[in-house]
């Protein structure tokens, strides 16, 4: 692990079968960790802009170091693979010329086709491009005829077509369709975005290949520029939302010092606002804060620069909208955002009138806490006493398993089951607040119970509603003039029994909403998905 990572350079040669990953445990150390998924205004989803995507898989491919002539076997991620491109790439060794890609490769255009397959290559070329086979001929014959393959090479082959194309319009005698091929071979306009070659798969590996893909020559024609003037603003999401249209899209400050000539073309101002940005991210994520105080910010990066520049870099990110400053704290200005949000509707909450959901929790808890029966199937998920909260509890009940306690007409046998269940005396505190209360925040340790709680007491009140919808239908039954819809309870109570209650679940990320779906057996949403169908839905209506 000590031994310094080799820069390797040469062409990229065809690739191999893919790599499986979970047999090649070794493979796994440079996988990029996905970050938790970050809240997209609807706004943005709704605006078509371009999406990140997911990180290219590993393949394995051999690439002829430059340097020493040596063929090396590559493992590692690379997001295209043609034959006319030479790579830049930083590894490390696994092995006798077996090498492991560390990061993302850089890609530079080959300076010829690799004499002497140059029409071998410029066919496959051309293919890749979406030429049609017969315009392939035509030009390899027209190119043969004038000079010779030999001269062919991938610097000079758009000028040798806009000749070709000239040559087929005063043969032909019409206009020129040099133009539309070039806008329908969008693959052949990428090899004059030198800069985007070499620097985006490095900076941006989720979004590289969406892009070149997308066919939008302006966007990489903006980006070739950005790359060339002012680098750092592919630091910050505002910023290549605002001017290159793409969705939560940002280089990390690690990726930048993996350019050099990158970090050249900026200024130490906005070299310390990338740093102080990936230490505020680094923090939040870390930690889960939302904001830290200055002061500890400044203590924090008191190694990489000195106070004055601290604040200055601040004042720079907060001009440029990615922090916002408040009462001697630093907020990432999208959690600073989130925040209001989220206060502005608990407090909105808070000022309506209580609800009062009737429900008996003792019932709810001896649900929880009831032990199974000898004979009942394999442990599941909610069985650990930990989920509980109680340590006399020996084993927790399935909620299919508890309905004909809980919810049955039996009164006696459920009252029994109460008085001999331990009910936790927080756990029906929690309850009653949140029968009572529009809002009410449960904490404590992870495995005390709260999702159980919270899960088992919606999934309760389903069982209610189904029971007095079900004694309704019965009483209309026997009714001598009921309807002939009346008749058919079981068809249409199955019908409408996913609807029985309307509560929506929903929580941060997708694995808590996942655990949510298993607890309940409810339908559960993301917040993300919450806010962007409420959008959507808003927008619809104003149409």
């Amino acid at each position: 692990m000590s031994e310094p990572l080799r820069e390797l350079r040469g062409p990229l040669l065809p690739p191999k079968d893919p790599v499986e990953e979970e047999e090649d445990d070794y493979l796994k150390e440079d996988v990029e960790e996905d970050e938790d998924s970050v809240f997209v205004d609807a706004e943005e989803l709704c605006s078509g802009g371009v999406k990140a995507g997911s990180l290219p898989g590993r393949i394995e491919v051999l690439i002829p170091d430059e340097n020493t002539q040596e063929e090396c076997k590559v493992f590692g991620r690379f997001p295209i693979t043609g034959a006319w491109w030479r790579v830049k790439v930083q590894v490390k060794p696994m092995g006798s010329k077996s090498y492991q890609v560390q990061g993302f490769p850089s890609y530079f255009l080959q300076s010829d086709m690799s004499p002497p397959n140059q029409k071998n290559i410029c066919s496959l070329f051309l293919k890749e491009c979406d030429f049609s086979t017969d315009d392939i001929q035509k030009f390899l014959a027209w190119v043969n005829s004038v000079s010779s393959y030999k001269d062919l090479n991938f610097e000079n082959i758009r000028e040798t077509l806009k000749s070709f194309y000239k040559a087929e319009a005063r043969k032909n005698k019409k206009k020129s369709a040099q133009n539309e091929q070039e806008e329908k071979s969008f693959k052949l306009v990428i090899l004059w975005f030198p800069k985007v070659m070499e620097f985006l798969p490095v900076l941006l590996p989720r979004h590289f290949k969406r892009l070149i893909n997308s066919g939008s020559k302006e966007v990489l024609e903006k980006i070739e520029e950005i790359l060339s003037i002012h680098p750092w603003k592919l630091g910050f999401n505002k910023i290549t939302y605002r001017e290159l249209k793409l969705l939560r899209c940002e280089a990390s400050w690690v990726a930048f010092c993996q350019c050099p000539p990158l970090l050249q073309l900026m200024t130490d101002l906005e070299k310390d606002a990338l740093v102080i940005y990936s230490k505020l991210k680094q923090i939040c994520r870390e930690l889960g804060h939302t904001c830290i105080e200055g002061d500890n910010l400044t203590s924090e990066l008191s190694g990489h620069m000195s106070f004055y520049n601290v604040w200055q870099s601040l004042k720079f990110l907060k001009d440029i909208g990615m922090v916002t400053c408040e009462k001697g704290w630093i907020f990432l200005y999208d959690l600073y955002q989130a925040e209001k949000g989220i206060a502005s509707s608990i407090s909105d909450l808070m000022k309506r009138p209580p609800w009062h959901l009737q429900v008996d929790v003792k019932k709810v808890l001896a649900s929880i806490h009831t032990p199974k029966p000898e004979d009942s199937g394999s442990d599941d998920e909610e069985s650990e006493p930990n989920e509980t909260g109680l340590e006399n509890s020996k084993d927790i009940v399935d909620p299919g398993d508890s309905d004909s306690l809980t919810w049955d007409n039996g009164d006696n046998e459920t009252n029994a089951e109460v008085n001999e269940v331990h009910l936790d005396q927080d756990q029906m505190a929690a309850l009653e607040m949140i029968c009572s209360n529009a809002v009410t925040i449960i904490s404590g340790k992870g495995g005390c119970g709260k999702t159980t709680i919270v899960s088992r007491l919606f999934k309760h009140i389903e069982k209610l509603e189904e029971r007095e919808v079900k004694k309704a239908c019965e009483d209309f039954e026997q009714d001598q003039d009921v309807p002939e819809e009346w008749s058919t309870f079981f068809e249409q109570s199955h019908k409408g029994a996913d609807k029985a209650i309307e509560v929506l679940l929903t929580a941060p990320t997708g694995k808590a909403t996942g655990l949510l779906r298993q607890k309940t057996g409810l339908p559960a949403y993301t917040l993300c998905q919450v806010m962007l169908d409420s959008y959507l839905v808003l927008n619809l209506v104003i149409c």
